[in-house]
């Protein structure tokens, strides 16, 4: 059974809002250096905004990618929630 850690959605936005490809092999250290950098570049409203967007104008993507996001980034906050 697999443990998942709720995550801030801000995050999985970061994530789904930067330039990464979903055919990229990321580590956990990559994922939040990625979602730390996206952040501090859009901010939360940006990464929010481009989301809605993205989810405006190409569906069919757009969920593929979120969900990919959100996997990603509990998987790689897991140890900061789990330490703290």
């Amino acid at each position: 059974m697999t443990t998942t850690y709720p995550v801030d959605p801000v995050l999985s936005m970061a994530l789904f809002v930067s330039d990464v490809s979903r055919g990229w092999d990321l580590d956990d250290a990559a994922v939040r250096r990625i979602v730390e950098d996206t952040l501090e570049r859009l901010g939360p409203d940006e990464c929010y905004a481009r989301a809605a967007q993205a989810f405006g104008d190409r569906p069919e993507t757009a969920l593929p990618r979120i969900q990919w996001a959100r996997e990603l980034c509990a998987r790689a906050m897991a140890p900061a929630l789990v330490a703290a």
